[in-house]
């Protein structure tokens, strides 16, 4: 639990009407706070919600989701064993990136996510939580890395992965499923560390 003893639904219940984006506010039909185990070890930040999220209120529930969930099956663990949010909890206009400013209206929510799991591994899917987690850019080359990271005055264990709807764009390639399987290898391995 976090130092002002902030629970997690008194997190998201700050941020269900959350304005600071006016044109994300505009075109959204929810906030997708996040799901998951709250006392995880290992929690999951993507980029944005996208038109299934939005309309479910639930991160990575449309395709994305799919090849998360099988990801996770390779290496022993479900949807309900870890905590997945977004870096932006509202949906862009037409899947658009995140802007800046919108990551940076979003910053204290995730700061605060973060320090009331406590996880002892982060993975950032994406470029977009992966900058914003670890200030670097290059998914490609940062991938399956295992980076150690001071964030909200704790070392973080942050292995970032490519996010999974490019294995979609790429038509559920074997070579690129193949990598995304060796990166989630990496992550369990960080776990299975990170409890001893």
């Amino acid at each position: 639990m976090s130092q002002n003893n902030l629970t997690l639904s008194e997190l998201k219940q700050q941020y269900s009407n959350c304005n600071l984006c006016q044109e994300l506010c505009d075109n959204r039909i929810q906030v997708v706070f996040g799901s998951g185990k709250e006392n995880s070890t290992v929690i999951f930040i993507g980029e944005a919600s996208g038109a299934s999220e939005d309309k479910q209120g639930i991160p990575f529930c449309g395709a994305s989701g799919k090849v998360l969930q099988d990801l996770l099956a390779t290496i022993g663990l479900t949807r309900g064993d870890v905590f997945i949010t977004n870096t932006v909890i509202c949906r862009p206009p037409n899947n658009r990136n995140p802007k800046k400013e919108e990551i940076e209206n979003c910053r204290d929510r995730l700061d605060k996510t973060i320090q009331i799991i406590q996880p002892k591994v982060i993975v950032t899917v994406g470029n977009f939580a992966t900058q914003r987690i670890t200030g670097k850019i290059g998914i490609t080359k940062l991938r399956g890395n295992i980076l150690e990271v001071t964030f909200n005055s704790q070392i973080y264990k942050v292995v970032p992965v490519v996010h999974p709807a490019s294995l979609l764009y790429n038509g559920r390639n074997s070579v690129i499923f193949d990598q995304m399987k060796k990166d989630f290898q990496t992550i369990k391995k960080v776990i299975e560390e990170s409890i001893i």
